[in-house]
């Protein structure tokens, strides 16, 4: 019999972004993201396109395989949520919903639930506290900005 108790945590936090929520909402697609976020370089599984859609599959390396589904997939909502596997660590539930904040303004409350599968999970999630939570979020706005209003794009 295991004694493993898997831990689960939520953090939540809203970034603004200087952009109309047309050029916003994308940038939390899977491809879109690749124009702003360094070294995300998701690879396709299904639709093997890069559409996105709920049922999409597509993997990315931090440095291990994470598996991700896209589970809710509402472009006229500006709502998407996707659910990854870190295996042998821990599952993300990650929330994105996109609004207008301004006529060239919106603002993007992300939230993340994390559950561990194994105690290595455990551990991580240890490390996931809402102030870190809150600046690895920061750095969203940070770089998503730096795309939105100089079209710089982070080198691959």
């Amino acid at each position: 019999m295991s004694t493993f108790v898997a831990q689960r945590i939520t953090r939540a936090h809203t970034i603004q972004l200087p952009g109309t929520l047309e050029k916003v909402f994308p940038l939390f697609e899977p491809l879109g993201e690749k124009l702003w976020a360094e070294g995300w370089d998701p690879t396709m599984l299904y639709p093997s396109s890069g559409l996105t859609q709920a049922g999409a599959v597509f993997t990315t390396q931090h440095p291990d395989t994470k598996i991700w589904t896209t589970i809710v997939y509402e472009k006229a909502q500006a709502h998407a949520t996707y659910f990854n596997v870190l295996p042998h660590s821990h599952t993300s539930w990650i929330n994105v919903r996109c609004e207008r904040s301004g006529a060239q303004e919106s603002q993007a409350h992300i939230t993340y639930t994390l559950t561990a599968l194994t105690p290595l999970g455990n551990d991580y999630l240890a490390t996931f506290t809402q102030e870190y939570y809150q600046g690895y979020i920061d750095s969203w706005q940070s770089s998503i900005s730096r795309y939105l209003l100089h079209g710089q794009t982070p080198s691959h």
